[in-house]
């Protein structure tokens, strides 16, 4: 069977650019490579979990000016990373434009682009998009966990095997849970800006907005916030928006007896689909929920994005389930016979007396020594182990 190739194929052996930087980017016997990225890592990390949290209302509010700086902290770091990569390459091109330099250009360039003073680039939906882009960021784990893997040597991948694995393992898990939440988040959950407000019929208000979009379930509700008097959930009657328009049913007697009886304009006013898909961290339970195959039921997508993510989520599931199983079921094996697997050819060496089981009990199926299936006979005292 042949090695996978590795991630930095398209690297030569000979160093580029300064030795000190080569060695500290891509020698693994050097303490800095380590250093490096054991840190890089932890900016991974924690620019997950910051990328969720900001899309908690209740703490990226307060924080707004928190977020903002760490957000370009990160993107710095991952910036001179991605700079320090294409000088101690000498395929630079090859570099650029492989998966994994894809991946770390896409990790820094949404926010260059948001920082850009480009009208194209404002619209609600063209940042949706650039926020999504920056999920892959997770991907980058993979790749530092790809990378461990293939610089262990085969003595140390024996000494502790166990640790190893499930080190992976919960890599993978963490970015397919940060990856799916994130995705079925942007899916499932829309808002926007709502810049006016008509009565349409006694008991109807219609919205108007530039920034409507998404889908929206039948009998589906949208709140509104923002507004003095037409703050509230609502079940939506008209869903239109390529119109810019939402009909609403009310039935509150007060917004009722404030409905307007002209056009009128709204300010700071916004809308938002009513989703049990509020933020990142509220996705990451009906991640989990589906990972596990529970499937308790109190959230699921109504949109086809949302259930084209949550189909991929349930195979990556399964795929997870059974790289959990394979490991336990090696570290048994470990355990009770000192090796991952049994090699079939293998046979039996002779052992001591002192080691074979004083008197043979017909209902053993196993050798209390060697763990082998035998027969009786062939555990008699006189019989080779």
């Amino acid at each position: 069977m042949t090695e996978p190739e590795p991630p930095n194929s398209f690297e030569d052996t000979a160093p580029a650019g300064p030795a000190w930087l080569f060695k500290m980017i891509h020698e693994p016997t050097c303490t800095a490579y380590h250093r490096l990225h054991a840190f890089l890592n932890s900016i991974i990390f924690v620019a997950a979990i910051l990328g969720a949290l900001e899309t908690v209302d209740a703490i990226h509010t307060p924080y707004a000016k928190f977020f903002e700086i760490s957000e370009y902290v990160i993107v710095g770091i991952f910036s001179l990373e991605y700079i320090a990569n294409i000088i101690t390459t000498r395929n630079k091109m090859g570099y650029i434009f492989s998966f994994w330099g894809i991946i770390d250009f896409l990790a820094i360039a949404p926010t260059f682009l948001q920082m850009a003073n480009i009208t194209a680039l404002k619209s609600a939906r063209i940042l949706r998009v650039l926020r999504v882009l920056r999920v892959l960021r997770v991907l980058k784990l993979a790749r530092e966990a790809l990378q461990r893997v293939q610089q262990t040597s085969a003595a140390e991948k024996r000494k502790n095997p166990l640790a190893m694995n499930l080190t992976i393992y919960f890599l993978a898990l963490f970015s397919v849970v940060i990856i799916s939440s994130t995705l079925m988040f942007f899916a499932e959950f829309s808002t926007g800006e709502v810049h006016s407000v008509e009565r349409q019929g006694e008991a109807h208000l219609v919205f108007r907005s530039d920034e409507f979009h998404g889908e929206l379930a039948p009998s589906g509700k949208i709140t509104i916030v923002g507004t003095d008097k037409y703050d509230g959930t609502f079940e939506v009657k008209k869903w239109s928006p390529e119109e810019h328009v939402i009909e609403v049913l009310v039935t509150d007697p007060d917004i009722l007896a404030a409905m307007p009886s002209e056009l009128t304009k709204l300010q700071s006013a916004h809308w938002q689909k009513d989703t049990p898909f509020t933020s990142v961290p509220a996705s990451s339970w009906w991640c989990v929920v589906t990972l596990t195959t529970v499937g308790y039921g109190d959230m699921y997508p109504v949109t086809v994005p949302g259930r084209i993510v949550a189909t991929v989520t349930m195979f990556m599931g399964l795929a997870l389930f059974g790289m959990l199983m394979n490991i336990i079921g090696k570290a048994m094996m470990a355990a009770l016979f000192g090796a991952e697997e049994i090699d079939p050819d293998h046979k039996p060496t002779a052992a001591s007396s002192a080691e074979l089981p004083k008197e043979w009990n017909p209902a053993w199926r196993h050798c209390p020594t060697c763990g082998i299936e035998h027969t009786a006979a062939e555990h008699t005292p006189s019989s080779s182990h």
